[in-house]
């Protein structure tokens, strides 16, 4: 029985070991674009030119600028072959990732190089043409050769400088230019410098960036906080004023029922103001057989001589309105007396229970 071993690297058919690759190579795309090349930082070279020459270039993202002497700071040394020490070859790629790209150089230059692979000394220099291809120049030499070259330079063997082979119209100024960096010598040096500074650039790119978001959200915290303050000060408020609050409800509450109350008095009326008052209007002559009472309205049956002028009466009291005969006054046969139904309202606040209290006192 065979066992099959699990690749740990492999997580539902993806690679996870090519990610710090993949991460990197997106890096180095992202830095190449024009909003963030300028973060790519600036390294100062001096080169010591095939003829003796020593010029100063500014490198940066794999191009070369002239700069005068003066502007040069601490430089990195570096030491230019002659173009008649090497082999070229120009390749034309798609746009591939830094490492794929390299790769394909290093599978190019094995191919074609006459020098055995341990003396066969490669670089390749990349000009981007447009989104769909990128032109390489490759350089290949011997890696005796290039000892011979700094030797003559006078170079320590044991800190040598970068070996460069510049293009043809390199000597024409006026631009950028790729120099062909060969590889396995002083390089290191200035890609160390330039990992340095662009740590350190986007550490303080992102320091920046933080702070910036720092200054958006301090004031939707500060504001998140006050209003959480006030939160907290109105519920202690409340809390503190829950007795006299509850105590409001119940005054509220006792002046509805007294309103309430005022108004079932506005609509009674007490009996003895309104007995007062009858006594007073009904003449000696007259007497009533019966009271009704609807609210503030009465209706009263009785006998009198005449109906009509006790309606009249009745009216000429204070507080008594809307007196009518309810229906025509009648006169049995032989009667001395007319029979009357007489309505009338009375005002609530002469004759109510409140009047009716103070009249009794």
């Amino acid at each position: 029985m065979n066992l099959t071993g699990t690749d740990s690297l492999h997580f539902f058919g993806m690679d996870l070991g090519q990610w710090p690759r993949q991460w990197r190579a997106a890096g180095w795309v992202l830095l190449g674009l024009p909003g963030f090349r300028r973060l790519v930082p600036s390294v100062q070279m001096e080169l010591r030119q095939a003829d003796g020459r020593i010029t100063h270039w500014a490198m940066r993202g794999g191009e070369a600028t002239r700069v005068p002497a003066s502007h040069a700071s601490s430089p990195i040394n570096a030491l230019q072959l002659p173009l008649d020490s090497v082999l070229e070859r120009r390749l034309m790629l798609p746009p591939l990732a830094p490492a794929d790209l390299a790769q394909a150089v290093r599978l190019e230059v094995a191919a074609i190089s006459p020098f055995v692979p341990d003396q066969t000394v490669s670089g390749h220099a990349i000009t981007r043409l447009d989104d769909s291809l990128t032109q390489v120049d490759v350089a290949i030499t011997s890696r005796h050769q290039v000892a011979e070259a700094l030797q003559a330079a006078g170079a320590d063997p044991a800190r040598p400088p970068e070996v460069w082979v510049l293009p043809a119209t390199a000597d024409a100024g006026g631009g950028a230019i790729p120099p062909i960096v060969l590889g396995g010598f002083g390089e290191g040096v200035r890609r160390d410098a330039v990992r340095a500074a662009l740590r350190k650039r986007l550490a303080l790119l992102l320091l920046g960036l933080a702070l910036l978001a720092a200054l958006l959200v301090t004031p939707t915290a500060f504001i998140r906080a006050r209003d959480r303050q006030a939160q907290q000060a109105f519920a202690a408020l409340q809390q503190q004023a829950a007795p006299q609050i509850a105590q409001r409800e119940a005054l509220m509450k006792r002046v509805e029922r007294l309103q309430a109350v005022g108004e079932l008095m506005g609509r009674e009326l007490a009996m003895p103001p309104v007995l007062d008052m009858l006594t007073r209007a009904v003449p000696d002559g007259a007497w009533l057989t019966s009271i009704r009472v609807d609210g503030t309205k009465l209706v009263l049956n009785g006998n009198a001589d005449d109906a009509a002028a006790l309606v009249q009466r009745l009216s000429a009291q204070t507080g008594v309105h809307e007196v009518r005969l309810a229906s025509p006054a009648t006169r049995g046969a032989g009667a001395a007396k007319e029979t009357f139904i007489i309505e009338l309202n009375l005002d609530a606040r002469q004759y109510g229970p409140v009047r009716g209290a103070e009249a009794s006192s």
